[in-house]
């Protein structure tokens, strides 16, 4: 049995500085077509006339611009700090050392402390050096980006190729959007796949969630994850369930929200057009407004306006 969160963790997950509704896109399993459904969704409240920001969060492997055929603009680089070490300072005590949890630092006989490896910007070291031999650089990690397009903004996180700290740019990502929240009618976070605290830090302060699945074994399998996740942060949520008229698997993803008490809300068959708006950069609800996957996101997005406080 899941150990159940205290109250005050439930509470800061929920707090948030703004009255505009945070809707949250996510799923358990990568490529189900979570981005698609918060790239349609978005360009449909915004063909509403609504002031809609739409963040991409899966800082790991941003696609939202892409599937708007917008370019990334307005960066702002993410930092952390860098320790440097002076060495008319520094003793060879090898505090910093062992303070250093990721194991970076090697100080060779005779010679200044060196990073060799990862590090974090935890500041450890700076902590417990006794001579103050260590000074504060700086290390960019990754960029967010500000992409206005009429009605629609997106905000972007991108980590650097190769680096571990995405946390961080998913909390600077987050933070920037927040910080212009009065600007927008509505706030559409899609956060990358999984379970992670990277979800979790993208979908703080969501005041609901569309959780993306698809009619597969692994599918429900990861919507009874996400569902749990869900479950322990008390979030308002719904499922919606892409390439549904794939066979066999319908049954199960009924028992998951069944079990998780959850509505299915929407579901969204496999379609040529839609295949086609994607490659050609357009959401499928303008390319073919006409088309059934349309209809069902124009349907969805006109249910999230209306609920609106």
């Amino acid at each position: 049995m899941i150990a159940r969160l205290r109250p005050e963790i439930i509470q800061s997950f929920h707090r948030k500085e703004f009255s505009t509704p945070v809707i949250g896109v996510t799923g358990g399993k990568g490529g189900v077509g979570k981005t698609t459904i918060a790239v349609n969704i978005a360009a449909s409240l915004a063909d509403m006339g609504l002031r809609v920001a739409l963040v991409d969060a899966d800082v790991d492997a941003p696609n939202a611009a892409i599937l708007l055929s917008l370019p990334q603009q307005q960066p702002l680089d993410v930092t952390i700090t860098m320790p440097l070490f002076d060495d008319e300072k520094c003793n060879g005590c090898g505090e910093c050392i062992k303070a250093c949890r990721l194991n970076s630092l090697f100080l060779p006989k005779g010679k200044t402390v060196l990073l060799l490896g990862d590090c974090n910007g935890c500041e450890a070291c700076f902590l417990v050096c006794p001579t103050e031999a260590i000074s504060r650089g700086q290390k960019i990690v990754g960029q967010t980006y500000k992409t206005v397009n009429k009605n629609l903004t997106v905000y972007t996180g991108e980590l650097q190729p190769g680096l571990l700290e995405s946390a961080l740019v998913v909390n600077e990502l987050k933070k920037r959007v927040f910080d212009e929240a009065d600007q927008f009618d509505i706030i559409l976070v899609d956060t990358s796949p999984g379970t992670h605290c990277n979800v979790i830090n993208a979908l703080k302060g969501a005041d609901q969630v569309i959780a993306v699945t698809e009619p597969t074994p692994l599918g429900d399998h990861d919507l009874d994850l996400i569902l749990s996740l869900l479950d322990q942060f008390e979030v308002k949520r719904s499922i919606l369930i892409n390439r549904a008229d794939l066979p066999g698997g319908k049954g199960l993803i009924e028992k998951t929200a069944e079990k998780h008490k959850t509505v299915v809300a929407a579901e969204v068959g496999m379609d040529a057009q839609l295949l086609q708006s994607n490659v050609a950069g357009i959401p499928v609800v303008r390319m073919f407004p006409q088309s059934q996957p349309a209809k069902t996101l124009n349907s969805l997005a006109r249910n999230i306006a209306e609920v609106r406080p």
